[in-house]
């Protein structure tokens, strides 16, 4: 009898539990998940906000060397434009002094050294016999006289300029006619003289004259900036003439076939 009761306990208390452990299951896991919830939130709150971050760094990585490219692209589009207006602006002197001072043009040189003397006043250029240039080339630019080539090598020459105290021009005057010589005056002027008979004043036009053989003739060399004062032995007339070309400056020059 004892037996049966103590086993009608045993089942009557797993009986308990039971009912009890089942009430409590469905109400855990609620309570559980309502504490969970917010951290869940957080952790995928914080994970989208990573992920986002990293694929805008990615987006911002793609677009910054997507703009070093054309940034790159830029700088060469910019000298290859560079390298073909200086090209153009050598084709267009080209044309221009082939029409108004020679048709012998051999090419046209880039200044690449200017001599540092100030007494002297002569420049060395990129082009030498390879590219056709002898002694005696007449150097020439737009506006007017340069100087000649007096050296040469394979890939280089040196040009005296007309404003080098070695430099010796045949002149006349524009619409005057007369014949005279220029000297170079460093640092930047020339020496002209004219006989007494050449009515010459400040203004008036020098170009390039037969005399001396060396030019061709009707170059512009430049202006009369001053007539000296006659001294009573004077059997030449003295001017100051301001070149046409600033030779300090130049970086293009054309050298023309020398005269046989």
């Amino acid at each position: 009898m004892n037996a049966w009761r103590r086993l009608a306990l045993v089942y009557l208390g797993l009986l308990f539990l039971s009912m009890v452990t089942t009430r409590f299951q469905v109400v855990a896991p609620l309570s559980i998940t309502s504490g969970v919830l917010p951290l869940t939130q957080l952790f995928a709150g914080g994970a989208g906000n990573i992920r986002k971050a990293y694929m805008t760094y990615a987006e911002e990585r793609d677009l910054a060397a997507r703009n070093r490219e054309l940034r790159d692209q830029n700088e060469m589009l910019r000298g290859t434009n560079d390298r073909l207006e200086r090209e153009n602006v050598r084709l267009r002197q080209a044309a221009q002094i082939r029409t108004t001072q020679s048709p012998s043009l051999v090419t046209v040189a880039s200044v690449v050294k200017v001599d540092p003397s100030p007494l002297l006043s002569r420049l060395t250029v990129n082009r030498g016999v390879w590219h056709g240039v002898r002694r005696f080339m007449p150097a020439t630019a737009p506006a007017g006289l340069i100087g000649q080539v007096t050296e040469v090598d394979g890939n280089s020459a040196v040009v005296t300029t007309i404003v080098d105290p070695e430099s010796r021009v045949g002149i006349t005057l524009k619409k005057k006619g007369g014949r005279g010589t220029a000297y170079g005056a460093p640092p930047d002027r020339l020496r002209g003289t004219f006989p007494l008979t050449v009515d010459v004043k400040p203004g008036d036009i020098v170009l390039t004259s037969s005399l001396g053989g060396v030019y061709p003739v009707g170059i512009q060399v430049g202006k009369v900036e001053q007539v000296v004062e006659l001294g009573p032995n004077e059997v030449h007339r003295t001017v100051i003439i301001t070149p046409s070309v600033d030779v300090s400056i130049i970086e293009e020059i054309a050298l023309l076939e020398a005269i046989p």
